[in-house]
């Protein structure tokens, strides 16, 4: 190979020197386009966000305030990851990596690290009955959002081709951000509010469906978006690992390694490896980059993906409450694992459904066995005592706390199986029902 020093000095100026450049849009048809470290490193900001989030859940359930602890836990997730959409498709369709744009991507990872910083205050709000958003919260949200209307701003001077779509997004958002401050701040009832909340968070979602439609398309790539979402889906998955590391390192602490710990740190890391792997069969890029427009859909079955993984995460470290302090139930560490995981294979199935566009009942009966562990799992829990405290001293409690963890993470283990001897012709067949406009039922050729 031919050293070009003209196009090494490019290269490394295009790298090393970030002085303004133009905002003229990425390439949206781009194939193999990779994320950036700096997309990396916010999404390791949400991430850290999205476990403290799950570190309040666990927290307030053990205490007995469960609705509560749920109600603050998806004001708080979702908050996070409808800023984190909001960002990655700003990202997709317009990162320059000029210094410009690398400050305010900074300003908006500190703005999570605020909202991060209000979580412990927005769930001690919800325990008393008011609306889970405290005031370093607000502060933290509008520290997250503004600036990207500063950014959409900045497109829609420098993209002429592009300009209505990109004032329409600055509008939507800067308007949206306006009643989100005022829904909190006004001295609304409760139940107003919450109301006001529900609107306006469906009004956003379906904003960007509607501006796109009439003032055209941003230039988001549709293969990065995907990986954008996998890559941050993974993340997430790693905070499994370390609610796992610290429920385990507390319990050896405490009472050495016990027969319970061991469960709790080999379930954890079955749990998580299984989980990636069911996502990750949900071909996203492949069928992206070939029908874009099936974007929208799949984008928001991830709203509750994000969170029910996170919630992974407190469930583990619920379980470990229950072994340390012995003041919780075998059934509420069942309900705290089972449920989480359940949501979490339920997202996936409608994920893989809205992006195939396959609703037939083919798949139904696989996603059905995955939840026959996790019904034992409840089943066992309920019939040792809803309300009896777990106590290891006695053989049968730590049995069924035994049995319960390992059933949880059966259940994933057996979507995995599942989708890697049945998925993949399935998958094929509705591909090919798709492309040819047959029954998905019976067109059976390419899988054979």
């Amino acid at each position: 190979m031919s050293f070009d020093p003209v196009a090494l000095r490019s290269q490394l100026k295009h790298d090393l020197h970030h002085r303004l450049r133009p905002m003229v849009g990425r390439d949206p048809a781009e194939r193999g386009r990779s994320v950036t470290p700096l997309e990396l490193l916010y999404d390791l900001v949400y991430v850290v966000a999205f476990a403290a989030a799950a570190d309040e859940l666990a927290h307030h359930v053990s205490e007995g305030h469960v609705v509560a602890a749920l109600t603050g836990y998806a004001f708080a997730v979702f908050a996070l990851s409808w800023a984190w959409m909001n960002f990655t498709w700003f990202s997709s369709a317009y990162n320059n990596d000029d210094a410009l744009f690398r400050i305010v991507t900074a300003t908006q990872m500190i703005g999570a690290v605020v909202f991060t910083v209000g979580l412990a205050d927005g769930f001690e709000d919800a325990v008393h009955g008011h609306i889970p958003q405290s005031d370093i919260m607000l502060i933290g949200y509008v520290i997250m959002r503004l600036p990207l209307v500063a950014l959409w701003l900045r497109a829609a001077r420098e993209d002429d081709e592009r300009r209505h779509i990109a004032i329409g997004y600055a509008s939507t958002i800067a308007a949206a951000q306006v009643l989100w401050i005022l829904l909190a701040v006004l001295p609304l009832p409760v139940g107003l509010t919450a109301v006001g909340l529900v609107v306006l968070a469906i009004s956003e979602m379906v904003a960007p469906v509607i501006l796109e439609r009439r003032l055209g398309r941003a230039p988001w790539n549709a293969g990065h978006v995907a990986e954008r979402f996998h890559l941050l889906t993974l993340i997430t998955l790693g905070e499994v690992v370390a609610a796992t590391a610290a429920a385990v390192t507390a319990l050896a602490q405490t009472d050495g390694w016990s027969l319970a710990a061991v469960t709790i740190v080999s379930s954890g890391l079955v749990l998580t490896g299984a989980l990636w792997w069911a996502y990750s069969l949900i071909p996203s890029r492949t069928i992206l980059e070939e029908w874009p427009d099936r974007v929208w859909l799949w984008r928001y079955a991830h709203l509750p993906i994000f969170g029910s993984i996170a919630a992974v995460g407190a469930g583990l470290r619920i379980a470990s409450t229950a072994v340390h302090e012995e003041h919780l139930s075998v059934f509420d560490v069942a309900v705290s694992l089972a449920i989480p995981v359940g949501a979490v294979l339920l997202t996936v199935f409608l994920t893989w459904s809205v992006l195939m566009r396959a609703y037939d009942l083919s798949h139904v009966p696989l996603f059905l066995s995955t939840l026959v562990p996790l019904a034992l799992a409840l089943i066992i829990g309920a019939l040792l005592g809803v309300d009896q405290p777990l106590d290891l001293s006695d053989r049968a409690s730590l049995v069924a706390l035994v049995s319960v963890i390992v059933l949880v993470a059966l259940s994933a283990v057996i979507e995995v199986v599942g989708h890697e001897l049945v998925g993949f012709s399935h998958t094929v067949r509705v591909l090919e029902a798709d492309t040819n406009g047959l029954d998905p039922a019976r067109s059976t050729s390419l899988s054979e």
